[in-house]
């Protein structure tokens, strides 16, 4: 074992390798010798009580590869650079709408409730096609709790109720993402799987890099005042939040990948069938990658921050992520130039997720 590939006991018991190295985790993100499958999803390690920490049953184990790679391209003109550019007036508009709602609900509103989640969800739905969009908030919310059995209910009725959009939309395709994968003939079934994915993923994501990039720069008093003095340093500022935004959460952290075959890695042999967890929030802090990696830099270049994946399993939804972020880091410090936080750090209210510890109060002062 090394440093950077260690053995670990998973939080259920079972044995694992952690991967925390920068050049390592880019590298395994892109080796076909890892998946998300197991052949014997029963025996697989298993990383939380969750199904979305499960081995995943949206592909199949022989053809996983495949398989994803055809996913990839049904959804990737959906996040293509003609409709993020489409979306960046609407995306703009809402912004400006909860910032207005901020606004009016004056010195100590909660910025996570007001802003950082609705844009989320609301950017998301629109995207795909999902009219409910309290309805959906709530249900995903329910997905992402420590018990089994409530979560498992609110994907029933997340499944159930896409199910339902999915029919809707067969008699009245729209250039939505589900009307889409409509077009492109999927069973309804599949389609709800996807959109499950989708939704899940990149709602709480988005929400989560907002807050992480409001606490951080709140932390950082002299990049706030460099980001309201250049507004041209954003783009630097998101990728900066990007790579700290998990910087907190607990060593392996992660999705779990599934070693196809035997190999070697660092000179660790990891056999087949076991996991393998790719820790993308220690390898965006590794000094071989990033130097001074504790340093909140809005300068920092190069960037070569993790935390949407790498190769094919890079992150589609990327670029919504940084275009609502852009927005958001833009329009905070011209709109709220002397925003702070509304209590102490320590005070904020956290609730411990299946996937992050994750701020559910933000309070915030101007």
């Amino acid at each position: 074992m090394t440093e950077r590939v260690r053995r670990i006991r998973t939080p259920l018991g079972d044995a694992a390798w952690l991967v925390t190295g920068h050049a390592e985790v880019r590298r395994l993100y892109a080796d076909r010798r890892l998946g998300r499958t197991h052949p014997d999803p029963a025996s697989a390690a298993k990383f939380g009580d969750h199904q979305l920490l499960s081995a995943s049953e949206l592909y199949s184990h022989e053809h996983e590869h495949e398989e994803h790679m055809g996913m990839r391209a049904l959804l990737q003109p959906f996040f293509s650079g003609r409709r993020m550019a489409e979306l960046v007036t609407p995306v703009r508009a809402l912004l400006a709408e909860l910032l207005d709602e901020l606004a009016a609900a004056g010195p100590g509103a909660d910025l996570h409730a007001t802003v950082s989640a609705p844009l989320s969800v609301r950017t998301l739905c629109a995207l795909l096609g999902v009219p409910d969009r309290d309805r959906f908030r709530d249900l995903v919310d329910g997905m992402d709790v420590d018990d089994r059995a409530r979560a498992d209910a609110a994907q029933a009725e997340l499944a159930a109720y896409l199910a339902e959009l999915v029919e809707r939309k067969r008699l009245a395709p729209d250039d939505s993402l589900l009307g889409g994968l409509c077009a492109a003939g999927l069973s309804t079934e599949d389609i709800a799987g996807i959109a499950t994915m989708v939704l899940f993923a990149g709602y709480d994501s988005t929400a989560v890099m907002i807050d992480s990039g409001v606490l951080l720069l709140s932390r950082h008093r002299e990049q706030w005042e460099l980001l309201r003095a250049m507004p041209a340093a954003v783009p630097g500022a998101v990728e900066e939040i990007l790579r700290l935004a998990d910087a907190e959460e607990p060593e392996g952290t992660g999705f779990p990948r599934y070693a196809r075959e035997s190999f070697d890695v660092d000179g660790v042999r990891i056999e087949q069938g076991e996991a393998v967890l790719l820790d993308v929030a220690r390898a965006n802090l590794d000094e071989r990658a990033f130097a001074d990696p504790l340093r909140f830099d809005l300068g920092r270049s190069p960037n070569p921050q993790l935390s949407f994946g790498h190769g094919p399993w890079h992150c589609l939804g990327a670029p919504l992520a940084r275009l609502q972020l852009t927005e958001v880091f833009t329009a905070l410090p011209a709109r709220f130039p002397e925003l702070r936080l509304g209590v102490p750090d320590g005070e904020l209210t956290q609730e411990g997720g299946t996937f992050t510890g994750r701020v559910r109060g933000l309070p915030v002062l101007w």
